[in-house]
């Protein structure tokens, strides 16, 4: 993604207290939807509208989507809302996600901000290939076909409260269709970022997808929730003419185990970027590797996440640009 300029570390005790308030926020947070999310917990598969869960630009796919603690981009807006403000300017994002042989999603992202801070927005579409036909009884030969998507649009707002300590919420209208049945609700997410006094070193925690069941014709489910918490170390490498960026983050789903992400970039002169990562917990997932370049305020980024899984292997194209 961009190497774009962002907010400079304020040291002394304003920082101190940044990071007492962020382990207040944190605390919270975790306090407040812990309890709801065990609650409402299920057996794996039991959440619905898990096209939310698919990450979000070709450097984070790239990078074990391990992205909660550096998502210093648009793509803060799916990533942590909270991260938002510490992009300066406005910053746009697209992304192709050929997930699988037959399904295909769509994403765009805008950050902008103001001197209140700073505004989000973003679209999510999951595209399937038109269903065939059949009705109740068998035919040769299908009797037409029918569409199925789902749509997502997420409008969000992110401020410092105080520096080096952001925090950020993101309010999404989804909308689900399988030929004439549909499905309608509303999701939520909220996320603190906090730039460490430590040089190169950042801290977030963000909540994802909080609202209530959605019905689809007689069935109800629970949104896929999550709470993540992430962390990422940045510095530049004199020998190797270029920065290493490492970053991990700790994921607890409403459905299923605990998951863990982690990810790894090598930047050479800020023009070409080499990227792994790894997401372990997972049945039929596990390595992602890509590659990056950067051309002025330009950025093309290519991703392929392994599936272990007769759907084959994702392949993710994102562009991103500063305006």
């Amino acid at each position: 993604m961009l190497r774009i300029q962002t907010r400079p570390v304020i040291q002394g005790r304003r920082s101190c207290r940044g990071y007492a308030a962020a382990v207040v926020i944190l605390a919270v947070l975790a306090a407040v939807t812990l309890p709801a999310l065990d609650a409402a917990a299920g057996e794996p598969g039991s959440a619905g509208a898990l096209f939310l869960r698919i990450g979000m630009g070709g450097k984070a796919s790239a990078m074990g989507e391990a992205f909660t603690g550096v998502a210093e981009d648009a793509s803060a807006v799916y990533w942590n809302p909270g991260a938002m403000s510490a992009v300066l300017g406005t910053h746009v994002m697209f992304m192709h996600n050929e997930y699988t042989d037959f399904v295909r999603l769509e994403q765009i992202a805008l950050t902008h901000e103001t001197e209140y801070g700073t505004i989000g927005l973003g679209f999510t579409g999951s595209f399937v290939d038109n269903m065939e036909r059949r009705e109740n009884d068998p035919t040769a030969s299908p009797r037409g076909d029918f569409p199925v998507y789902d749509i997502a649009v997420s409008v969000g707002f992110s401020r410092y409260i105080i520096p080096n300590l952001s925090v950020g919420a993101v309010v999404k209208p989804i909308y689900q269709k399988i030929d004439e049945s549909t499905a309608k609700g509303f999701a939520f997410d909220v996320g603190v970022y906090h730039i460490s006094r430590i040089e190169g070193v950042k801290l977030a925690a963000v909540v994802t997808n909080v609202g209530e069941p959605m019905k689809f014709v007689e069935e109800r489910y629970a949104l896929p929730r999550c709470i993540k918490v992430g962390a990422s170390y940045e510095r530049e490498v004199e020998q190797i003419k270029g920065d290493v960026l490492v970053t991990a983050d700790g994921l607890f789903p409403n459905d299923g185990d605990a998951k863990q992400h982690f990810g790894a970039e090598y930047g050479y002169q800020r023009l070409l970027f080499l990227r792994a990562g790894y997401k372990a917990g997972y049945d039929s997932q596990g390595a992602t590797f890509g590659v990056g370049v950067q051309h002025k305020q330009f950025n093309l980024d290519y991703a392929m996440m392994l599936i272990n899984n007769d759907l084959g292997d994702s392949h993710r194209i994102g562009l991103s640009m500063s305006l």
